[in-house]
């Protein structure tokens, strides 16, 4: 299935757990939460994915912790997509003994 629509994104390290939205769409992602932006870019092959994302803090709320501790980052990630759903993890430049998980969820095209 071809990486394109609006995805509920939940997300994960060993330091906390997180949630968003991502929109695919001919190779860009664009996203973020209420605290965070997501930009970056993917490339697939049949039902494999493999990309590179930014995250950076738009918004100072204390409340909202970076699941990676530092509020930017460039994680490289590699993973697939089955029928609606996509599962990907991936290594953070500026936090490398972290692994990152995530499920991407279609919510529409």
């Amino acid at each position: 299935m071809l990486l394109k629509g609006l995805y509920k994104v939940e997300f994960e390290t060993p330091r906390r757990k997180a949630v968003g939205v991502v929109f695919a769409e001919d190779g860009k992602l664009r996203g973020g939460s209420s605290a965070f932006a997501y930009i970056g870019t993917y490339e697939q092959d049949g039902g494999k994915i493999r990309g590179k994302i930014s995250s950076r803090r738009h918004t100072n709320d204390p409340n909202i912790a970076s699941v990676f501790g530092v509020d930017e980052v460039r994680v490289e990630f590699q993973g697939s997509s089955i029928g609606d759903f996509a599962q990907v993890e991936g290594v953070a430049a500026e936090a490398p003994a972290l692994g990152f998980k995530a499920v991407l969820t279609r919510i529409c095209d």
